[in-house]
């Protein structure tokens, strides 16, 4: 049984999915509609941004269309999603592709997300640009990752959920924070957390992170210190990509 469990997990994640993970149910104050690569569903980060939700008294439904190596390109032309936000009746969207710091990744970011705006403004749904980051290896185009982000969520007049900016910040505090994961692209269990938190505060347009004090302080394996780090870098970056 072992085995076979270690196998469908490997399986998992190596093919990423495209199903749903706690539908919203019509009770769910927050309905969210993640859409995405593995940088959303390594770590099962919709379920950790519910996770978090929970510790501040809300309840969130979500669902995860995300797919190896998938750009907002790739999905749109699949054609799941436009049926999905049609139906769903989501409050959010939450969507990310990769890095997108290249000129033509940039293009790409930025018409695709005026597509999925639209249809989002016609059925009364958010779109919310979640900020990735760049490899290690590639380290030094964080900023323009940050940037592309930003200019496309200013370009659409969509939220934006700065969760590169976050692992920014996070490092000034602790350069040794483990935010990758072993390929050293995808992110560490600290690493998604630390997205989720960004998203969640983002969202709920929080300007304190207080209800992670104490006994609800954070996730499991993620230490109070580095849950004090998250919280001052996300509020950063919150406070940042809101002027």
């Amino acid at each position: 049984m072992t085995i076979l469990l270690n196998i469908f997990l490997w399986t998992y994640f190596l093919l990423g999915f495209s199903i749903s993970e706690n539908p919203p149910e019509a009770h769910s104050p927050i309905r969210i509609l993640f859409i995405g690569n593995s940088l959303t569903y390594t770590n099962n980060l919709p379920a950790m941004v519910q996770e978090i939700g929970k510790r501040d008294s809300v309840q969130i439904g979500y669902t995860t269309i995300a797919l190896p190596n998938y750009s907002l390109e790739d999905h749109w032309n699949n054609g799941n999603i436009q049926t999905e936000i049609t139906e769903g009746n989501y409050d959010f969207v939450v969507a990310q592709q990769g890095p997108s710091a290249q000129p033509a990744s940039q293009v790409l970011l930025i018409a695709y997300a005026k597509k999925m705006n639209e249809l989002c403004k016609k059925n009364d749904t958010r779109l919310c640009l979640f900020t990735v980051w760049p490899s290690k290896q590639r380290s030094f185009d964080l900023d323009g990752v940050i940037a592309s982000y930003k200019t496309a969520a200013e370009q659409t007049k969509s939220l934006i959920a700065p969760a590169g900016l976050s692992w920014k910040y996070a490092w000034q505090k602790d350069s040794d924070l483990p935010l990758y994961g072993p390929d050293e692209f995808h992110p560490s269990i600290a690493g998604s957390f630390l997205a989720a938190l960004t998203i969640y505060a983002s969202l709920k347009e929080k300007k304190d992170l207080n209800f992670l004090d104490g006994d609800r302080a954070s996730l499991e394996n993620i230490s109070q210190t580095q849950t004090t780090i998250f919280k001052a870098a996300v509020l950063k970056a919150l406070e940042q990509t809101s002027n």
